[in-house]
């Protein structure tokens, strides 16, 4: 590990690498500006009532099209139980909110305003504290230290968000994007959406090695410049690959072992758009959590890439282009959406018995 002390030189992109990409952004863009027009759907009715009745005038616009509605079973499986940070709260974010994790005794911690937050499973602040602008993303260890990534480099804070110093992470000469930081065991994940793979480090802050780099290109297709992942019970590191459009499995020394999904307009169990799924979380039994750009929803996948339950765009901003999203040990899905700045805990419905 290195000291306290960080380089300002990597608080911004350098300028050969920004405007390399401003030609991609401008495509992807314009590809996700038109899918969205085409798939955006409506927000559901109150129950009890009715939505807006359709106007035969020449004059009136023709409504979106809308990609198809899963059945009702996929969208019953959850319910919005909880709302925090909400403009109306003790503690809103007023001008980001840039990630969230979930660390010891389900405790919440949010990353928004250049400062970490920590409310406990029923929503009561706990603590905050200061962090540096640009910092990306969070991750709390089971030790409750946590763990802040930014441009080419980790930061690490005790439980008292006093800064017990990091690492870099990447090459000085590229600098690693980190858009995701998990802990496993007695080893850092860091996922690097420049180079397009996740680093692992050891607790000194010795690199042991790469994931997503055995496949045909050598790295995950990140058109958005984004990467993310979570690890199962098993030990399984599950990972977006935009690109591609699915979601891709790996063991601990880089082997893939599988993946799921595929682009499509039409079925909801599909990913559209340029780039999806954008982030992703697992369940404490294996199902794989995932969230979208361009229609900005929630899925829920069980181990074998079978989509088992959905959380509608009603329930984030259309224009939203990351769902964060972490899941806590009772199996609830907490996500935040970065436009709204409001984190929203979605609770599974407990299915009665027959017999009840």
């Amino acid at each position: 590990m290195d000291s306290k002390k960080t380089d300002d030189t990597t608080k911004k992109l350098p300028d050969r690498l920004r405007k390399s990409w401003i030609p991609l952004a401008a495509v992807a863009g314009a590809f996700t500006g038109f899918v969205s027009a085409s798939l955006r759907t409506r927000p559901a009715p109150a129950a009890g009532k009715t939505g807006p009745s359709r106007s035969k005038n020449a004059d009136t616009p023709s409504p979106a099209v809308a990609a198809a509605e899963p059945a009702e079973q996929f969208r019953s499986r959850y319910r919005l139980t909880s709302v925090l940070c909400e403009a109306t709260s003790p503690h809103p974010f007023k001008h980001s909110l840039a990630d969230i994790t979930v660390g010891p005794d389900d405790a919440i911690y949010c990353l928004g305003d250049d400062e970490i937050r920590i409310f406990d499973a029923g929503g009561n602040l706990l603590s905050k504290w200061k962090v540096k602008s640009g910092t990306a993303c969070l991750e709390a260890g089971p030790d409750g230290r946590v763990y802040t990534g930014s441009l080419g480099r980790v930061d690490i804070y005790n439980t008292l968000g006093e800064n017990q110093g990091g690492m870099q992470v990447g090459n000085p000469n590229r600098p690693a994007a980190v858009t995701a930081i998990k802990i496993y065991r007695n080893e850092i994940l860091v996922a690097d959406a420049s180079a397009k793979i996740i680093h692992r480090y050891n607790a000194a802050g010795q690199h042991l090695g790469v994931i997503g780099d055995k496949n045909k290109t050598g790295s995950f297709m990140l058109p958005n410049g984004w990467l993310d992942f979570d690890i199962d019970s098993s030990g399984i590191i599950l990972a977006t690959d935009t690109g591609r459009h699915r979601v891709t499995e790996w063991i601990l020394d880089g082997t893939p072992t599988g993946s799921f999904g595929k682009f499509g307009m039409q079925d909801p169990s599909d990913f559209v758009g340029c780039c999806n799924p954008v982030n992703l979380a697992v369940t404490p039994d294996g199902n794989i959590v995932t969230a979208e750009k361009v229609i900005a929803r929630v899925k829920v996948f069980n181990p074998e890439g079978t989509m088992i339950a959905y959380i509608g765009p009603e329930n984030f901003d259309p224009n939203c282009t990351h769902i964060h999203l972490e899941v806590d040990s009772a199996g609830r899905i907490i996500t935040a959406d970065p436009v709204r700045r409001v984190i929203q805990i979605f609770s599974p419905v407990v299915e009665k018995n027959a017999a009840d």
